[in-house]
């Protein structure tokens, strides 16, 4: 009887190792049962394929070159890893039997990750860097509209500094956030010869300088005024405000202490500290964790204490809500406690720069320290009057 044992064993170990896969092979494949019909029969053979592989295999894994043909119509042609997409390789989507390129570059454990090209089926295509199956870091978007956007993303929106021309010659320049333009920014109007630069607010022009752009090149013609005698046409007052740079500067900081809370929810925490900065309160966030990945509200006031800020439990939640938290939970990530501090700071900056304008007025009001420096020469024109926004009369 022994020897019968020893004689199966041997059998089943031999069995095991010719079903090992290790190096090329050809065709594998998966196979499902067909689903019952309604009388609970099965149509024609009970078993039907699932889908097919052909490649190179490592330790039962596919692993090398390997083509993968999925149950769907799905292709993919490339190199794997332990049974993922992982390396260089291109992705086709069965579309009513067609199959389109959908994606060529890198992989990383079945996710699009590295630099690659992504063909949307809207006829977009993005070439740039990936990081977890989305479009991060610098990249560019040629949109079906023939559009182009050139610059930073993150988790697939444009988010960072970025350029984007516009089929018709308009051209913006400056910073995205949550894929919309918010912050400094320039626009080029081709078709009015304008620029605007200054401030955007969710994608529109907020505060700015709104000017004509001169062309070198363009004839330069002088035309003569309509009206040249002085006793038919009455002397005209010029209007100019009291230091409109500083009135310029005073409304854009206000509109950047207005959408502050929205920038901190949207931007990503990588751009609103240094690499420093951001280690520095990662251990402190671990230290107060304590091998979890978020802290309760009590111990964010430990670690804000820590920082030398104390806010009261009404502003923190304010503060916490403004960064995007919802809802009533206890639980606080690292990212919202980034933004948070990141609030934080710059509202305490803002205090300062406040209190260092309190010897001017706000808003065109004629500075009080302003004195002959803030005033424009006007010589011995006798027509000009500077007109004061504060209290509507002219100087």
């Amino acid at each position: 009887m022994e020897n019968v044992y020893i004689l199966v064993i041997i059998t089943l170990n031999r069995s095991d190792s010719k079903a090992q896969k290790n190096g090329a092979h050809r065709s594998v494949y998966w196979v499902k049962k067909k689903q019952r019909q309604e009388d609970g029969s099965i149509k024609g053979e009970k078993w039907q394929q699932a889908s097919r592989y052909i490649g190179d295999w490592k330790n039962n894994c596919k692993d090398g070159f390997g083509i993968q043909f999925y149950q769907n119509g799905d292709k993919y042609e490339g190199m794997w890893g332990e049974d993922y997409r992982h390396g260089q390789g291109t992705y086709w989507r069965n579309e009513a039997g067609k199959l389109r390129r959908e994606y060529t570059g890198d992989w990383f454990k079945d996710k699009k990750h590295g630099r690659g090209t992504f063909f949307y089926k809207n006829g977009d295509r993005y070439d740039g860097y990936w990081v977890n199956g989305q479009p991060q870091g610098e990249g560019r978007m040629i949109y079906a509209n023939e559009n182009i956007y050139e610059g930073q993303w993150h988790e697939g929106k444009r988010n960072g500094y970025g350029v984007l021309t516009k089929r018709n010659g308009d051209h913006f320049e400056g910073h995205w956030v949550n894929d919309m333009r918010e912050g400094q920014g320039s626009y080029y109007y081709h078709d009015k010869n304008k620029l605007f630069v200054g401030e955007w607010v969710q994608d529109q022009p907020k505060t700015g300088v709104y000017t004509e752009v001169e062309d070198d090149e363009a004839e330069k013609i002088n035309k003569k005024p309509y009206f040249t005698d002085p006793y038919i046409l009455p002397p005209i007052y010029e209007l100019k405000l009291v230091n409109p740079t500083k009135i310029l500067e005073r409304a854009m900081e206000r509109t950047k202490r207005e959408r502050s809370k929205f920038r901190a929810q949207y931007i990503p925490i990588e751009e609103m500290f240094s690499p420093h900065e951001l280690m520095d309160l990662k251990q402190a966030f671990e230290a107060a964790a304590q091998g979890e990945s978020y802290v309760n509200v009590l111990s964010l006031k430990t670690l804000f204490s820590g920082m030398g800020i104390y806010p009261s439990d009404d502003m923190l939640n304010e503060l916490l809500i403004a960064c995007g938290k919802t809802g009533n939970e206890d639980a606080i990530s690292f990212d919202l406690f980034a933004r948070s501090v990141a609030l934080l700071l710059e509202e305490n900056a803002e205090r300062g720069s406040t209190s260092s304008h309190n010897g001017e007025e706000q808003d065109g009001q004629q500075y009080e320290d302003g004195g002959e420096e803030d005033q424009e020469d006007v010589g011995d024109d006798p027509y000009y009057n500077e007109y004061d926004v504060a209290d509507g009369s002219y100087q």
